[in-house]
């Protein structure tokens, strides 16, 4: 192997080729082929013409890689030193400004003196850009950073996007078992693609995923898109589409398959399963049918997926693999609100007890003011999250204001939740409450039935952008059984919604009312207190209703209400808040129509474990002319 010097120099891909001579292989081969005289010499002398032959591919590797497509040695630089931004002029949709921005960030970085060097690039992918959105005859002129002045370094991109192209014929056909169905019909519909509308590539690629997509939610696993196109015509200014779907035949459910351990683990959770072997397969049967499986807490993995590497005869294998939650469950927990200071929990739970699905909850909770305990059996009926029975057990001490009380409840309680919208809570407690509220000392035995209306929806997380609940809850006694004639009825309605994407509106309205001729014998457990961040800020914890002699008694009646409002302040998952708390706690509406006032500001900040809320309100109670500013300190989920 020999190099020519001179020619070297010049660091031209050419030269460079020219100055490296492979070495005479063939010559060299065949000379020592025919004067050897043994196999090792000729061995010998093979593994020296292929290291020859290398180390030269080496050779023109390294000249090739150092030289450009014009024959000049390129200049490798870590950066540009003086970079141009483009700026698009003309173009009056955000979204196709957008797309073009888009496509111009692929380019390299362009320095100021080469600028004119990507003209074609820059009016290429421009051009490109706007064939997304049927423009075919755009004008693109750029207008260069001036050379004399140091400072300008902002390169004009001036669009005209000239007329669009319109759909001429559109021609889209589903074909197939599922040629008739409505929702296949309906995307098409939606799609926004017909005759004499403006042509957007977009919109075609996105109808043919979503017919796709719908395909294999609904079981036909062997949809195809059988021809597609778009034919344009530039010169006429118009497009034709044409596009054929096969949706091909519709799977159905076939044996659900699980190991032994699976199966018995399905015993208890046997009536969540939604679907059954010959039925047509729905995507969305089956993501119901997990999250039933989850929402028991029976099990602390479920995977649920078909098979459809494993279908036949027009049937899809359903998997199903469980995994048993522990055995025993503990939870103990420490948090802090203005309402109850500092307060501790330790929960125990038996999530699942027997086939049968029982299960078994209980907690412990501690604060300065209330110390409560309480025990659950759950038993299922026709459905372990929707229709069933539970026993509950509970004991609760408190001990502040003009409150001393110790309440002794056990209930039998039945949910139905099958059928309608709204879970009903049938139930029949009774209570012994052993009291002191300020100056009335006395004993309560009571016997109610009652039900719990209630229903929820929301778009889920911890900072939903829209959702409601209500609760409304009846209960009523008799001295045939108990120690007062009465009726109780509280309702509670809460929500949110979005004006915008990063506001929120939270409102909240509380309506109580205790009625019959033994209404002012019930016991405190069962009147109405208002205060607090739950209820009237501004004011404390539950210090807020009807007095005698200067002490708290409870009232009759109570009407609450909130509206807040939430904006963003510029801190990454924080919100400001503006607020009004307002309510009447009274024994007369007609005798005593004072309303007490909180109004607000506050602070909130979003973790994914909930939401940790500031607030400092301004208590007003003019009944009284007694005006304070509270603070609240509060963690949980909005509503």
């Amino acid at each position: 192997m020999s190099f020519n010097k001179s020619n070297h120099k010049h660091c031209s891909c050419r030269h460079l080729l020219s100055a490296v001579s492979f070495a005479p292989v063939t010559s060299t081969f065949t000379s020592t082929f025919t004067n050897a005289i043994s196999k090792s010499f000729v061995l010998d002398s093979i593994k020296k013409s292929l290291l020859s032959i290398a180390l030269s591919s080496v050779l023109m590797s390294i000249a090739l890689s150092a030289c450009s497509s014009d024959g000049k040695p390129l200049k490798i630089k870590s950066g540009v030193d003086d970079p141009v931004s483009i700026e698009v002029k003309g173009v009056q949709s955000e979204e196709v400004e957008q797309n073009i921005n888009a496509y111009l960030a692929t380019l390299p970085t362009i320095s100021k003196s080469r600028a004119r060097l990507y003209s074609r690039e820059i009016t290429d992918k421009i051009t490109t850009a706007m064939h997304s959105f049927g423009y075919y005859h755009p004008t693109v002129t750029l207008d260069f950073p001036k050379k004399e002045s140091l400072f300008d370094r902002s390169l004009r991109a001036n669009v005209d996007l000239g007329k669009p192209l319109f759909i001429r014929n559109c021609q889209i056909e589903v074909i197939g078992e599922g040629a008739y169905y409505s929702s296949f019909a309906k995307i098409i519909d939606e799609s926004g693609l017909k005759s004499y509308t403006l042509l957007r590539h977009g919109n075609y690629e996105k109808l043919k995923e979503d017919l796709k997509s719908r395909a294999l939610e609904i079981g036909f696993f062997d949809a195809k898109i059988i021809s597609s196109r778009i034919l344009v015509y530039k010169e006429q200014n118009v497009a034709d589409i044409q596009l054929v779907f096969d949706t091909g035949k519709r799977y159905q459910f076939g044996a659900v398959i699980a190991d032994a351990k699976t199966k018995d683990l399905m015993q208890p959770s046997l009536s969540l399963q939604n679907f059954v072997e010959g039925e047509y397969f729905s995507s969305k049967k089956l993501s119901d049918y997990t999250s039933a499986l989850s929402q028991t807490n029976f099990y602390k993995s479920v995977d649920v997926r078909p098979l459809v590497e494993e279908k036949k005869d027009g049937k899809i294998p359903v998997s199903v693999a469980l995994e048993r939650q522990s055995k025993n469950l503990f939870r103990v927990g420490l948090g802090y609100s203005t309402d109850e200071s500092v307060r501790g929990i330790l929960a125990w739970d038996k999530p699942l007890i027997n086939s049968k699905g029982h299960s078994f909850s209980s907690y412990f909770r501690v604060s300065s003011i209330k110390q409560d305990a309480q025990a659950i059996y759950k038993i299922p009926h026709k459905n372990p999250n929707l229709d069933y029975f539970y026993i509950k057990l509970a004991q609760t001490h408190t001990d502040f204001n003009d409150t001393l009380s110790d309440l002794s409840h056990a209930s039998f309680h039945y949910v139905a939740n099958m059928t309608g919208v709204w879970r009903r809570d049938y139930y029949l407690a009774l209570e012994y409450e052993d009291f002191i509220q300020g100056l009335e000392k006395d004993k309560a035995l009571n016997l109610t039935p009652g039900v719990i209306l209630s229903r929820r929806t929301t778009t889920g997380g911890l900072d939903p952008k829209t959702g409601y609940s209500i609760s409304f809850d009846n209960r009523f006694g008799t001295k045939a059984v108990t120690d007062a004639n009465f009726f109780r009825s509280e309702l509670v309605i809460k929500g949110v919604f979005s004006p915008t994407e990063r506001t929120r509106v939270l409102y909240k309205l509380m309506q109580g009312g205790i009625f019959g001729s033994d209404a002012n014998k019930v016991p405190p457990s069962m009147r109405f207190f208002v205060g607090g961040e739950q209820t009237l800020r501004g004011f404390g914890y539950k210090t807020q209703s009807s007095r005698r002699l200067g002490y708290l008694t409870g009232s009759r009646y109570l009407t609450a209400g909130t509206l807040e409002y939430m904006f963003p302040v510029g801190i990454e998952n924080s919100r400001g808040a503006v607020f009004l708390d307002s309510a009447i706690c009274t024994n007369s509406y007609s005798k005593d129509k004072s309303v007490l006032y909180g109004p607000g500001i506050g602070f909130r900040y979003m973790s994914k474990y909930g939401t940790f809320k500031v607030d400092l309100a301004y208590g007003i109670d003019n009944k009284n002319d007694n005006r304070q500013f509270k603070l609240h300190l509060s963690f949980g989920p909005e509503f």
